[in-house]
C-alpha cells in the first residue's frame, strides 16, 4: 500500500487569511484551495462558524478514510508531486514531526472518516489573522497581502478579486483601496474557541500577510503568556523579515520554542524584486539579529523557488555558506543550508514554464554547484544537502513543462508589473533577456 498517512486531518485547524477554515496550505493549489463546506456549499469561517463541527466536514472525513486507505486525495497532490520529484513534502515532515501515528487514527476513525474532536485533541493550528502586509511579492496577490492592492488594480483594471467565499470588492480609501474582507479575526467567536483549546495546542504556526506587523497576533501571544499555556507551546513563523519589533523577542522568551521560518529568497536586486517593495539592507540586519538570539529560538531560510530567482538560488546558498556569518541561521545536520520550495502556484511563475533551452543553463549551474560544494571538502551532511536540494529541484522542474500554456502571460505578466513598479526583468535575471 502507498503511504499516503498524514497525521494533518486528525490534529491540525488551518485558518485563511480571510477566516475561510481548509485542510492545510499545502491543498491551496486545488480548484476549491482545500477549505471545508458546510453542506450548503458555503465555507466554514473561523469568525462566526463552529471550529469543533468543521472538524468532521465531508471533506475531511473523506481525506481521512483515503489517507487510511492508501489513496492520495485530489487536497494532497502537492505533496504527492514533492515526494515523486524527491522533494521532502509536508506529508513526510509533519509524520515526523508528530507522534500521531496510522495506528492511532484508526483507533479514533469510524468507517465514514468522523472522529469524536472531544477525544482527538486540536494539537496544531495554522492562523492567519488577516491579510495585512507590507510587501507585495509577485507571487502572492490581494488575497494574502493588503499591500497588493493598488498593484491589482493597475494590473487588471478592475477593483475585485476571486477569493473561497466569492468576489471581494476593493473601495477606495484616499489615496488607496481597502476591503473588510478579512477582518474575520475581530468576532468573538474565534477567541471564545481558542479560549477553550488552548490549553492542548501544542504547535501554533502564523503567516500573514505580514504576522509580526498584525496587532491580533501580539494579542494572541499575551493570551498565551497570561492563561501559562506558553511554556508548552511551539511557535512557528513564516516572516518577511522586514520588521523585528522589539516587543516580539521579548514575548518569544516566554514559550517553549519559537521557530522562524524567514522568507527571504535572495540577495540585494533579486530579493527587492521578488518580493517588491522590500530592502535587502534591512532585511539583512533582522536576519543578523535573528542569527543572535537565545536557543529557544530556531531560525532558517524559508526560499520560495519561482522562476524569477532559480538561478539566483545558487548563488545565495554560496553565499550563505561562504560569507553570511548567519551562524544561529540553518544550523541543524537537517537543514545545514537553506530550506526550500517550489511555488506550485502561480503557474506562470513556477520553474516548470522556463523554455529547455533556459532549463538546460539551470542544470549546469545546480550540477556545478554540487561539484563545488565537494570541493570545498564541506561536512558530509552539507554535501548531502546540496545533492539533495538539486536534484530535487532539477527533477521538479523537469517534471511537467508548463512553457506552452503559460509562458506567454509569464512574459506579459512580468512586463505589465514592471512597468508600474518600475523595475526591469533583464536586470535581475540577465539569462531571460533574449526572451522580454
Amino acid at each position: 500500500m502507498v503511504d499516503t498517512f498524514c497525521p494533518i486531518p486528525w490534529i491540525f485547524q488551518a485558518v485563511r487569511s480571510n477566516g475561510d477554515v481548509r485542510v492545510c496550505c499545502q491543498a491551496n493549489i486545488t480548484k476549491n484551495r482545500g477549505v471545508l463546506r458546510k453542506p450548503d456549499g458555503t465555507a466554514y469561517n473561523a469568525g462566526v462558524d463552529s471550529l469543533e463541527e468543521s472538524r468532521n466536514s465531508q471533506l475531511i472525513r473523506e481525506i481521512r478514510t483515503n489517507m487510511l486507505n492508501g489513496v492520495w486525495a485530489d487536497e494532497c497532490q502537492r505533496c504527492k508531486q514533492e515526494e515523486e520529484s524527491g522533494l521532502n513534502s509536508r506529508r513526510t515532515y509533519e509524520s515526523e514531526q508528530w507522534k500521531f501515528s496510522i495506528e492511532d487514527a484508526r483507533g479514533v476513525t469510524d468507517v465514514e472518516g468522523t472522529i469524536d474532536v472531544a477525544g482527538t485533541p486540536l494539537q496544531y493550528m495554522d492562523l492567519r489573522f488577516g491579510n495585512l502586509c507590507n510587501l507585495a511579492c509577485r507571487m502572492c496577490g490581494p488575497t494574502d497581502s493588503s499591500y497588493w492592492y493598488d498593484d491589482w488594480v493597475s494590473l487588471t483594471n478592475t477593483t475585485e478579486f476571486k477569493d473561497t467565499s466569492g468576489i471581494v470588492q476593493l473601495e477606495r480609501d484616499g489615496n488607496r483601496f481597502k476591503t473588510s474582507a478579512y477582518d474575520w479575526h475581530v468576532f468573538d467567536n474565534f477567541w471564545n474557541f481558542l479560549e477553550t483549546n488552548l490549553h492542548q495546542l501544542e504547535h501554533v504556526y502564523m503567516a500573514g500577510g505580514e504576522p509580526l506587523l498584525i496587532d491580533r497576533h501580539y494579542q494572541f501571544l499575551q493570551k498565551c503568556i497570561d492563561t501559562g499555556a506558553a511554556k508548552n507551546i511551539r511557535l512557528e513563523y513564516n516572516t518577511n523579515c522586514t520588521t523585528l519589533p522589539s516587543r516580539v523577542l521579548n514575548m518569544w522568551k516566554q514559550f517553549k520554542q519559537v521557530r522562524v521560518g524567514a522568507s527571504v529568497d535572495g540577495m540585494g536586486d533579486v530579493l527587492e524584486y521578488q518580493r517588491y517593495p522590500a530592502k535587502w539592507s534591512k532585511v539583512l540586519k533582522n536576519l543578523k539579529t535573528l542569527s543572535e538570539q537565545p536557543d529557544n529560538i530556531v531560525v532558517w531560510l524559508a526560499y520560495t523557488v519561482t522562476a524569477y530567482n532559480v538561478f539566483h538560488m545558487i548563488d545565495f546558498m554560496r553565499w550563505k555558506l561562504t560569507e553570511a556569518n548567519l551562524t544561529g541561521i540553518n544550523v541543524t545536520k537537517r537543514r545545514p543550508i537553506l530550506t526550500h520550495h517550489v511555488a506550485h502556484n502561480p503557474k506562470h511563475l513556477n520553474i516548470r514554464v522556463l523554455p529547455d533551452e533556459v532549463k538546460a543553463q539551470v542544470d549546469v549551474k545546480f550540477n556545478q554547484f554540487v561539484q563545488w560544494v565537494k570541493d570545498s571538502n564541506y561536512p558530509e551532511h552539507v554535501v548531502d544537502a546540496a545533492e539533495s536540494i538539486c536534484s530535487g529541484v532539477l527533477s521538479y522542474m523537469h517534471g511537467d513543462s508548463y512553457y506552452d500554456e503559460h509562458f506567454d502571460y509569464f512574459r506579459t505578466y512580468t512586463s505589465k508589473l514592471d512597468a508600474i513598479r518600475g523595475q526591469s526583468i533583464t536586470n535581475v535575471v540577465p539569462e531571460l533577456k533574449d526572451y522580454f
